[in-house]
């Protein structure tokens, strides 16, 4: 008998996690699309205390493409799946509502992002979709990733947060850019920072310290030779890692 009850236990312990980990779809966005968007991005983390972030999604019923050079044509999308996500900090798992990650056409969807960060660092988000749709009465599907998302996980908790919140980023302009870009950010103490840019696959394609003083403090960011795309800007402190997308555009 104490076997039995202590299965139920565990199996409503399970489910009880399980129900815990979805996210509720927000019924009341209306537009087509996902929210946060690329300009937003998601929040960042910091090691060792709990995260969230939910990612709503709302399906549009129908689109007009053109495929293979044929005029705009209506068609009518099925749904849209979330196939795989890659790229999340450790500690971190994902789950969909709907939980098989199938969003109907003209329907809302949610990804819940959670858990408890392990490692410090800025992590880039690939999430996989397929889109399953009705092109002319005949089913076509296409495969996409979404690609523009990062997470930055900080090592700083406690007392040393407080201290940290006056270091931030002020601004990034201009934004898109072309040739260079301002880059404001305020510093809680003197000494040497660690700026680094990011291409969309994560990789380093800038690194150089910079002495800050106390304060407000502007940068300029030569990018003439670097090719049109999204990239990711950060700064760090020691303590903290900021993070700022930015828009190369030729």
């Amino acid at each position: 008998m104490i076997k039995k009850l202590l299965i139920i236990c565990f199996a409503f312990l399970a489910i009880a996690s399980q129900v815990y980990s979805q996210c509720t779809p927000n019924t009341t966005i209306t537009t087509a699309g996902i929210y946060p968007d690329s300009a937003t991005g998601l929040s960042s983390g910091v090691v060792g205390l709990p995260y969230t972030q939910v990612i709503q999604a709302r399906v549009p019923d129908d689109t007009v493409v053109s495929i293979n050079g044929l005029p705009p044509t209506n068609i009518t999308i099925a749904n849209i799946t979330v196939t795989s996500v890659s790229g999340l900090p450790p500690g971190l798992t994902y789950s969909t509502t709907p939980a098989n990650g199938v969003f109907p056409g003209n329907s809302n969807g949610c990804m819940l992002i959670s858990g408890t960060p392990t490692t410090a660092g800025v992590y880039f988000v690939n999430v996989i979709l397929t889109t399953n749709a009705t092109f002319l009465g005949f089913p076509i599907s296409q495969v996409d990733t979404l690609d523009y998302y990062s997470i930055t996980i900080n090592t700083t908790s406690g007392l040393n947060g407080l201290q940290a919140s006056k270091f931030e980023i002020k601004s990034l302009s201009p934004n898109p850019a072309s040739n260079f870009t301002d880059f404001e950010f305020t510093a809680p103490r003197s000494g040497l920072y660690t700026l680094r840019l990011y291409n969309i696959l994560g990789k380093e394609v800038l690194n150089r310290s910079v002495r800050a003083s106390e304060g407000l403090n502007k940068q300029r960011i030569d990018i003439g030779d670097k090719a049109s795309g999204v990239y990711v800007l950060s700064i760090e402190n020691g303590n903290s890692v900021l993070t700022k997308r930015l828009v190369v555009s030729k």
